[in-house]
Order: C-alpha cells, then sequence, then structure tokens
C-alpha cells in the first residue's frame, strides 16, 4: 500500500485530474501577487477539456463559497469570481486567482512567543516514531 501512495505521490496530478483545492494547495510556488492576487495557470490539453475544467472548478468553488459574484461566459471567455477568489478560462488556458491574505501579524514577535507550533510537532514525530 505504502509503495502504490509513493508512487501516486511520484506521479503528481494530471491537469485533468486536479481539483480546486489541489490548485489552491500545491499550485502557488512562488510568494508573488498581482493586482493583490496570487495566480496558478493551469494549461489543458484542449479547448474542450479546459471548458470542462473549469465547469469542474467552479462547481467546487461553488460548494465551498456559495454563487459566484461574478459569471460570465462571453464567447470564448469564462469567468467565475467571488471577492476573493477567481477562475478564468480562455481557449485551453485556466488561471485561478487568489486575493493575497497580507498576513502582517505573520512576522510579529509575539506571534511567536512560546514555541506555539512545537508542541503540533512533537505530536507529529510521535506519530511517526521519531521520538
Amino acid at each position: 500500500m505504502l509503495s502504490g501512495t509513493l508512487t501516486a505521490m511520484r506521479e503528481g496530478t494530471s491537469p485533468q485530474d486536479a481539483t480546486l483545492l489541489d490548485v489552491l494547495i500545491d499550485g502557488f510556488e512562488k510568494n508573488e501577487a498581482l493586482d493583490g492576487f496570487h495566480w496558478r495557470d493551469l494549461p489543458m490539453p484542449d479547448e474542450p477539456e479546459a471548458v470542462r475544467k473549469f465547469a469542474a472548478l467552479t462547481d467546487e468553488a461553488t460548494r465551498w463559497k456559495g454563487q459566484p459574484a461574478r459569471f460570465e461566459q462571453a464567447g470564448p471567455r469564462r469567468i467565475a469570481a467571488w471577492p476573493d477568489l477567481e477562475i478564468r478560462q480562455i481557449g485551453r488556458g485556466i488561471m485561478v486567482r487568489v486575493r493575497a491574505p497580507w498576513f502582517r501579524w505573520w512576522h510579529d514577535r509575539k506571534t511567536w512567543e512560546g514555541d506555539p507550533i512545537g508542541p503540533l510537532y512533537d505530536w507529529l514525530n510521535e506519530e511517526r516514531g521519531d521520538e
């Protein structure tokens, strides 16, 4: 079972199988923002696949966030947008944009006083048997 999991991890997730959550978690490799958004590009094999993936990602986001504040399908362009999330598609390209949260408190020394996260890592190490 473990070797199958490792093989799946090495092979990764195809663009067709990527969920919105996959894109949000694994997609943002850079700490860059444009117009206040982080973004991830998801090129699909062809336009029909991109249209299907746009619909699937939009459906997933709608279940999570409710109806989009903006939804347009004009000509070759599609957008489903919430105040903090956008899914766009044109041609075989999809772009997911997420508003940058700007965690200013993250760098405040008081946030990390007393090692608030250390016990969580201790717990994980304990479960792995790394005591």
